[in-house]
């Protein structure tokens, strides 16, 4: 029944629309992935076509011995299997050269280069803000790396409190790592990033920061002298869901060969050379498409500011946010998230009544690629309290912003029945 109300709802929208939507109005028929047609298709990278074979050859066994001994052939990428292919290569110097890092790493995911990244300097304990990636914490968890929390959106000094507290359980520099999200994940709060950053630095401690919401379009953590950056290209830079990768971008030698070493030890690089083929092209459009997220959030932010099921809005781009002059300072313009609280006098189940009413905004996670998707906020907090009511989280895609509208408005007619 949905598909065909899906579909029905699809024959009144824009081409625009339809374009994005037609090969996936019946999940069914595409295992629920959102590109099944190879939409935005990057073309070859090379007339030699891909790369990606587990042999590497080589002329003679003292040629191989030293790639072997190095890790990488004399040809570009690793000397055995398909880790940092030349195509990984020209990303990652693609990434770098955005960044104005050292170098960088591929990894299959934004989790994955963010485990790489830990697993290679091995903290006993790592500083994360309150509103940090939900899957990191499995990973700490698992990992059994001691979580001190600092608060969502945290000052220089209740970060400054924090670390002091944590410096008297571990007094060795090595044994702490510090980590940084921002705009925070489902709730976007900001920290005082440039405080944060100086008060580690005097620490002598190292800094990793996710930057994926801004992407290297709108911050540049190592110009703020943040050491390591972590960011799931599957986002922006891929743009159409079906660039599954992550990158981890250094600012000294010394620390991009520790992740490297990490990577070589585990296996965890490889990343099929199609996937960056496409990537590698679409880093180039990135900032286009992000505006286009960016101004489609807004005018879907104001619709719901209007409603009278809705009480507060999460982003930082709005004038009431108060985050709203670090994120001025820090970012400038927006991309396609933010989050809506519903009235907490409204029961669940009609508020998943309005979501489940919704055509174009597909129940999914991640976020970043052509369609737009909507997800409940399930945050898990120690220090920084949660608004009340019912959170969900909004990802604006390339849609037509007019079918976008019109979709909320007859999923709201269902919510107010």
């Amino acid at each position: 029944m949905k598909c065909e109300t899906r579909r029905a709802f699809l024959a009144l929208c824009s081409p625009k629309t339809r374009l994005l939507h037609d090969p996936v109005f019946n999940p069914d028929m595409v295992c629920g992935h959102p590109n099944p047609a190879g939409l935005g298709d990057a073309g070859r990278f090379s007339q030699m076509g891909s790369w990606g074979q587990s042999s590497v050859l080589f002329p003679l066994l003292e040629t191989y011995r030293t790639a072997d001994k190095c890790g990488k052939a004399p040809y570009g990428g690793a000397e055995y299997g398909i880790p940092q292919t030349p195509e990984a290569d020209a990303v990652c110097r693609k990434i770098t050269a955005l960044h104005q890092g050292y170098g960088a790493v591929i990894c299959p995911s934004g989790l994955s280069a963010i485990a790489t990244t830990l697993d290679a300097f091995s903290p006993k304990a790592v500083l994360i803000p309150d509103n940090v990636y939900g899957p990191m914490l499995r990973f700490l968890n698992r990992r059994r790396i001691k979580q001190i929390r600092y608060p969502a959106g945290a000052s220089a000094d209740e970060f400054r409190s924090v670390l002091l507290k944590a410096r008297s359980l571990y007094t060795q520099c090595a044994d702490l790592l510090v980590y940084i999200e921002a705009p925070g994940s489902g709730t976007f709060e900001i920290p005082d990033l440039d405080g944060i950053i100086a008060i580690a630095q005097n620490a002598r401690l190292r800094t990793v920061m996710d930057n994926t919401w801004a992407s290297h379009v709108r911050f540049q953590p190592l110009e703020h002298g943040i050491d390591i950056v972590v960011q799931a290209t599957t986002k922006y830079e891929g743009g159409y869901g079906d660039t599954p990768s992550g990158v981890v971008i250094a600012r000294r030698p010394q620390d991009l060969q520790s992740i490297a070493d990490e990577l070589r030890a585990t296996g965890n690089g490889a990343v099929a050379p199609t996937t960056c083929l496409r990537l590698y092209h679409r880093i180039d459009s990135t900032e286009e498409r992000l505006n286009q997220h960016a101004d489609t959030a807004q005018r879907l932010i104001g619709w719901f500011l209007k409603q009278p099921f809705v009480t507060d809005i999460l982003s930082p781009t709005l004038e009431t946010s108060p985050y709203h002059e670090r994120f001025q300072r820090y970012f400038g313009k927006a991309n396609g998230l933010f989050s809506a609280v519903f009235r907490p006098d409204l029961p669940a189940k009609r508020v998943e009544t309005f979501v489940d009413a919704l055509n174009l905004f597909w129940v999914a996670e991640s976020w970043g690629g052509h369609l737009s998707l909507v997800l409940p906020v399930h945050a898990n907090r120690e220090v920084t309290p949660l608004p009340d009511g019912y959170i969900l989280r909004f990802h604006a895609g390339l849609e037509d912003c007019q079918d976008l509208l019109r979709d909320l408005n007859q999923a709201a007619a269902c919510l107010l029945k």
